[in-house]
């Protein structure tokens, strides 16, 4: 981004660097709750991602709710084991940032 717009690192705000919400992958609770430890890795590991929000749908209110995150690093601290999966770019932009940081 700030090779994109130009500008310094503090020219930036913390709307331009998180990601939208429809990009955040999601897990909904109902299923999370018959889940065992090896299903929730392997879909982060799916999804190539490290993190995964699990969502709740309130029909009330008709939305989802923000129940929990899952991070491959604290599943790894719990069962003392390292775990890792890695971040699949998903946008050119993604590729070319990541081989500009290699």
């Amino acid at each position: 981004m700030v090779r994109e717009r130009g500008c310094k690192h503090s020219d930036l705000a913390v709307a331009d660097v998180m990601t939208p919400r429809d990009m955040i992958d999601t897990l909904a609770a109902s299923d999370v709750l018959r889940a065992e430890v090896g299903h929730i890795l392997r879909t982060l590991e799916h999804f190539g991602r490290q993190h995964a929000v699990v969502v709740e749908h309130d029909p009330v209110l008709k939305r989802d709710e923000i129940r929990g995150m899952f991070s491959a690093t604290a599943i790894g601290r719990h069962l003392g084991v390292p775990i890792q999966t890695f971040e699949v770019a998903k946008t050119f932009a993604e590729i070319e940032a990541a081989l500009a940081a290699t």
